[in-house]
């Protein structure tokens, strides 16, 4: 499907009919104090990833792979005293095109309140064994490093996150980085933006110029925008896809922005205060676009955020955190490549506060499946998307 030009529209959304809950529960090999779960492809199918903690501060970062019918025997990929478990900056788990395995997750840096940094390991067979490869970034000062994103590039992986290392001077501010993972080799690290929000997760996606990243901005006045950044040449620079809310935030929300790809269709989503109003809103570009894409307001009745996108059966899965009044949802809605809202659905009722962590998903064997926290424990469940 070809996309045309967008012009700058916002379409508010008339509430839809309510809809029959379409989650299925699947159970997860978790144990009761598990945290932090993530989704990952690999293969044909998927890898699910979460934090235990043990007795005596012991954190283990695990993993469990989907074979198409049930959970393979879980692993432990790393276990530390020193491990940085929380319910916003979770590990990942991705798998490179050449079939390597790699994970990152956070390590104490020093003793210091938030100095920590982001930790690798290598698997180049299917996540049986693993291999320490160190930080994945060059500085080891006692700041904030975390908010991970992966994407493919070539036969590499591409790494983004934030890297706090000038907070150690006076004035200094939160920057976005990159690099490219080769191997058991770190390379080319460089900075994407050199002030950012400090600690709202990012979104990585392939492009067909090259690998993008969005990710939550911050100006000198305290505006607190989603930018999405590409390559080009040599430089990354910022690509006007998306429009400014003007959002003065004098304090970082934890909550990023998630970017997903599918030929020349990109798909943004992202929670904001527009005009004062708490939005989730859906942005639709492609690839040709020097100017704002379209806007579809998914949720202006409160919303918590957390948004997650897949695209999938040639329509775009957002889900997100809603506020009804009446408790907290995780809702999903269907929007077709036009930006038409095709359904919302409220899944499952989930807890508001932190506890609930940062819902993922990921498309796989005929399902989008959906993980989150729940009373201190991870849980997964899936929707049948149909063709």
């Amino acid at each position: 499907m070809t996309l045309h030009a967008f012009w700058i529209a916002v379409l508010f959304v008339t509430p839809l009919c309510a809809q029959q809950a379409a989650l299925e529960r699947v159970d997860v090999p978790a144990s009761s104090h598990s945290l932090a779960p993530n989704l990952s492809f690999n293969g044909e199918h998927f890898i699910l990833s979460w934090i235990e903690r043990e007795a005596g501060s012991i954190a283990r970062l695990r993993t469990a792979s989907w074979n198409g019918s049930a959970f393979d025997a879980p692993r432990t990929v790393a276990s530390s005293r020193k491990m940085f478990a929380n319910w916003a900056d979770i590990p990942v788990v991705v798998e490179a095109p050449s079939g390597d395995l790699y994970a990152s997750w956070l390590e104490k840096i020093s003793g210091k309140d938030f100095a920590y940094g982001i930790r690798l390991m290598r698997s180049t067979d299917k996540g049986v064994d693993w291999k320490q490869i160190g930080w994945l970034h060059q500085d080891e000062s006692p700041t904030e490093h975390g908010f991970v994103s992966f994407v493919a590039e070539g036969q590499q992986l591409r790494a983004f996150w934030l890297d706090g290392r000038e907070m150690v001077k006076e004035g200094g501010r939160m920057m976005l980085r990159t690099a490219v993972l080769d191997g058991d080799k770190i390379k080319g690290e460089h900075i994407v933006d050199d002030d950012v929000c400090t600690c709202c997760p990012t979104s990585a996606a392939k492009f067909p110029s090259g690998s993008i990243v969005a990710y939550r901005d911050r100006s000198a006045k305290e505006i607190r925008d989603i930018s999405i950044a590409r390559k080009i040449g040599a430089e990354w620079s910022q690509w006007s896809v998306i429009p400014p809310d003007n959002w003065f935030m004098p304090g970082c929300p934890v909550n990023g922005p998630s970017v997903a790809v599918q030929g020349e269709l990109v798909a943004t989503t992202r929670f904001t205060v527009f005009n004062g109003k708490p939005q989730v809103i859906l942005n639709l570009s492609n690839k040709d676009a020097t100017d704002y894409g379209r806007e579809v307001v998914l949720d202006d009745a409160g919303p918590i955020g957390r948004c997650i996108t897949v695209i999938a059966k040639g329509a775009i899965y957002v889900l997100w955190i809603a506020d009804g009044g009446k408790g907290a949802t995780l809702q999903l809605a269907k929007v077709n490549w036009n930006g038409e809202i095709k359904s919302k659905t409220a899944l499952v009722k989930i807890e508001g506060a932190r506890s609930s962590g940062m819902p993922r998903a990921v498309f796989s064997d005929g399902y989008l499946w959906v993980t989150w926290t729940d009373a201190g424990r991870v849980k997964l469940g899936r929707v049948k998307v149909g063709s």
